[in-house]
């Protein structure tokens, strides 16, 4: 067995399928060579799939409500192959997707290799569509992966780069086993694949980022507002999970700005946690959301608009960084009342 794809899901069933039609339909198999293995941390049945997708060498494995982190594990466990894949259950692989991940890991070693993600252009037809898509396209300017990185060439295609992000990346068992597991302190999806990186860099291990390898982000629900922000939310707390792991990640500005007002604080690092904690009271946000949605009715500028998001954004988040925070660090600091 060369390859095990390890693909995380969670109440996600009719995006899984999705991803399963394009595998078994466009991308050409060895199937004695590579095993897919679904790990299912939702409620959603999934057995019926191994039937469904015959073509498929798949395994579908229970891992209920134990996070992203634990998932990726769990597939481990049951995998067989010497490269190990983490793919997430709305990606779309292009034709030569996993052969470009094992060739590359046969000429390079000590990497951990990641590949490059475009939204498909029906997804960008449809955002363009909405204020809200548009924000997500234009504002947050998230069209590529390749987007937003910051990179450096060591050949053609392939790039060093300073993290991971698990969406589709690859590494041989050794380095997995070497950096050791996903750490499972991590309940949600969010930080967890960033400190696994920073351990595996630690030890010597290079993240590259193929260019070459394209595969479509098919993230269907990330273009409504509400899941999205419920996504900001549970990836701001890893985020706090992450800087109680390695303290040096107070230095980062997500920190700074979202814990509690200390008389030591910048001026304007004041007035910010003020309007972050003003925007994350329940009764402002309801008002953020009714004008929101009134604003999307008449056809409000964009730019109106967007202002609303990012305040819907910098509210949800504060609060949920701070949720984490009391958890976590409620006996470090003694903040100013009554942020």
């Amino acid at each position: 067995m060369q390859l095990s794809v390890i693909i995380p899901t969670c109440n996600r069933k009719k995006i899984l399928k999705e991803t399963l039609n394009v595998i078994s339909s466009q991308v050409a198999l060895d199937e004695n060579n590579i095993e897919f293995i679904v790990v299912n941390d939702g409620e959603d049945v999934l057995d019926e799939l191994t039937e469904k997708y015959k073509r498929i060498p798949l395994k579908i494995i229970k891992n209920l409500k134990k996070g992203a982190a634990s998932a990726r594990n769990t597939g481990v466990k049951y995998s067989k192959g010497e490269i190990i894949l983490f793919h997430d259950d709305d990606i779309l692989p292009g034709p030569y997707y996993f052969k470009r991940h094992i060739e590359v890991h046969q000429r390079h070693s000590k990497i951990i290799l990641i590949a490059n993600w475009v939204y498909p252009e029906h997804l960008i037809n449809k955002g363009k569509t909405t204020s809200f898509g548009r924000y997500r396209l234009y504002f947050n300017k998230y069209i590529s992966f390749g987007d937003q990185l910051h990179k450096t060439m060591i050949e053609q295609n392939l790039y060093e780069v300073d993290g991971m992000a698990t969406f589709s990346c690859s590494m041989k068992r050794s380095v997995y086993e070497d950096v050791g597991p996903f750490n499972e302190m991590f309940e949600y999806a969010g930080c967890e694949d960033a400190e696994f990186s920073y351990r595996a860099m630690q030890k010597g291990y290079r993240c590259i980022y193929d260019e070459k390898n394209i595969c479509y982000h098919n993230e269907l629900d990330n273009f409504e507002l509400y899941r999205w922000l419920q996504r900001q939310s549970r990836g701001i707390k890893s985020a706090v999970v992450m800087c109680k792991l390695h303290p040096e990640g107070k230095a980062h500005p997500t920190w700074y700005t979202n814990t509690p007002l200390q008389w030591a604080d910048p001026f304007d690092v004041k007035i910010l946690k003020i309007k972050k904690w003003l925007l994350s009271r329940k009764l402002v946000e309801k008002i953020l959301f009714g004008l929101v949605w009134f604003l999307e009715k008449i056809k409000a500028p964009d730019k109106i608009l967007f202002r609303l998001y990012n305040a819907l954004w910098l509210g949800n988040t504060y609060r949920s960084f701070r949720e984490a925070y009391k958890r976590l660090f409620s006996s470090e600091q003694r903040p100013l009342p009554p942020l």
